[in-house]
């Protein structure tokens, strides 16, 4: 029988054996989601995977070192960016668009504290500091304007109750002309007063707005709405002729003395200073004055029908207020001609 198939049982050359080929270190797992968790903007997340990634690939001999990186790399960008954004958004709540003059010209959210004398608001709330409010011209339409500042005596922080009385007065007194406002009666006064922090830097500053609370809005600076015609009552003059007195009324609309009225003033003096005598000692003392001043302003004229006066109260005395007005009155019939001599 024929053999078998030449070479058949003896197997073909193939050579050395090969080396098998090495095994690929997997991809850490912590340094992908470093890596994802960075590119979403998970600033803290995108950190905390990153170190871990680190450290457990190292110790496995894993990959995704580069990742880990990556994502420290990607999120510095991200808090870089978001540093820059909160620097610019925090530096414009504290500045307004203004021009040489220092007025503002556009409309621009701003803290409270950001505002200055001559500034016009919309959306102030009253005891918020930390409410944005709109700053913008004058002519557009708004309901507050800063109208005045005040420094507040130095000394320790005397605590809130005492911030909030001696702004109140010093806003008072900073800001009776608006009392001649043609709006004055839907005028209500706010204050942004220095808190503890602000007064211990040495900032004693106290901000003094009116809100207009009428119908409508305003379209114009409070300045341009007071009526020259009007004075309040630390304002009148020797021979000033007046309607009938109200003592409600913190202003007096001054007349031609050959036009119909009931007062005129006979007497403007200025009490000696010192502490404030207290309200029935000056009713007192501006009562004595004035009694005293007839003799003097209408000799052996008539005297008027009535006299009375006007004077200080503590909070004006403080300021430095120290005037007595006295004023006579015709009680049954107008008068056309002044009353005093010639």
């Amino acid at each position: 029988m024929p053999g078998p198939w030449p070479g058949r049982d003896v197997p073909f050359y193939a050579g050395p054996p090969q080396p098998e080929p090495p095994l690929v270190p997997r991809t850490n797992r912590l340094a992908i989601v470093a890596f994802v968790t960075g590119l979403c903007g998970l600033v803290l997340l995108a950190v905390g995977f990153a170190i871990a990634a680190l450290v457990q690939a190292g110790r496995r001999g894993e990959r995704g070192k580069g990742l880990a990186v990556g994502a420290l790399v990607v999120s510095a960008v991200w808090a870089i960016t978001a540093a820059v954004a909160l620097a610019v958004a925090v530096g414009s709540l504290v500045t307004a668009d203004r021009d040489e003059s220092g007025q503002v010209t556009g409309k621009d959210r701003v803290l409270p504290a950001a505002l200055r004398v001559g500034d016009c608001v919309t959306d102030f709330e009253a005891g918020s500091l930390r409410t944005p409010v709109t700053a913008l011209p004058c002519t557009e339409p708004h309901e507050s304007e800063v109208v005045a500042q005040a420094e507040l005596p130095e000394g320790d922080f005397p605590g809130n109750r005492r911030i909030h009385e001696l702004s109140t007065d010093a806003c008072y007194l900073k800001t009776i002309r608006f009392l001649k406002s043609r709006h004055y009666e839907h005028l209500e006064p706010y204050l942004i007063m220095p808190t503890k922090t602000n007064w211990d830097a040495g900032d004693r500053n106290v901000l003094c707005l009116l809100t207009y609370t009428g119908p409508g809005t305003i379209t114009l600076p409070l300045a341009q709405t007071l009526d020259p015609k009007l004075k309040y009552w630390t304002e009148l003059a020797y021979g000033d002729c007046f309607g009938k007195s109200d003592s409600d009324a913190p202003t007096q609309r001054v007349l031609s003395c050959t036009q119909e009225h009931w007062s005129q003033v006979y007497a403007v003096l200025t009490m000696k200073p010192g502490p404030y005598p207290g309200p029935r000692a000056m009713e007192r003392k501006a009562d004595a004055t004035c009694e005293k001043q007839l003799k003097k302003a209408f000799g052996k004229r008539p005297y008027p029908e009535y006299y009375s006066f006007y004077y200080a109260e503590k909070f004006e005395w403080d300021g430095g207020i120290r005037t007595v007005v006295c004023f006579g009155t015709s009680e049954k019939r107008l008068l056309k001609k002044s009353m005093l001599p010639r």
